[in-house]
């Protein structure tokens, strides 16, 4: 229980930095406004981009500690949970491979 709340401050903590520098990128290129340079899109895929990994990455770790808890719970064999790791080792990467698309896409957008 305790390794869910130091999860849920350092999204907190993550989300803040996130956040303020994403606004900090629009204001100072203006990008609500028009023309925008081409600098401001690079900057601003860069911080998404960057970010992104921020936020899935732990998000895996911890569920394949989940799943490494729940094996252990369960009492199953070293072969079956092996099985199942890389199971869904294959799965989470899958996950994080589209997770990263759709975090751009909502937090930076489509490319001008």
């Amino acid at each position: 229980m305790i390794k869910g709340k130091y999860l849920i401050i350092y999204y907190v903590i993550l989300s803040l930095v996130f956040f303020s520098g994403r606004m900090y990128i629009m204001n100072t290129y203006n990008m609500s406004e028009g023309p925008v340079p081409q600098v401001a899109f690079q900057r601003l895929f860069e911080w998404v981009n960057i970010f992104s990994y921020f936020y899935i990455v732990p998000l895996m770790i911890a569920g394949l500690v989940g799943v490494i808890r729940f094996f252990r719970r369960k009492g199953l064999s070293l072969l079956l949970s092996s099985i199942l790791g890389i199971l869904y080792l294959l799965f989470a990467a899958t996950a994080g491979y589209v997770l990263v698309f759709v975090f751009i896409l909502l937090f930076y957008g489509f490319a001008p």
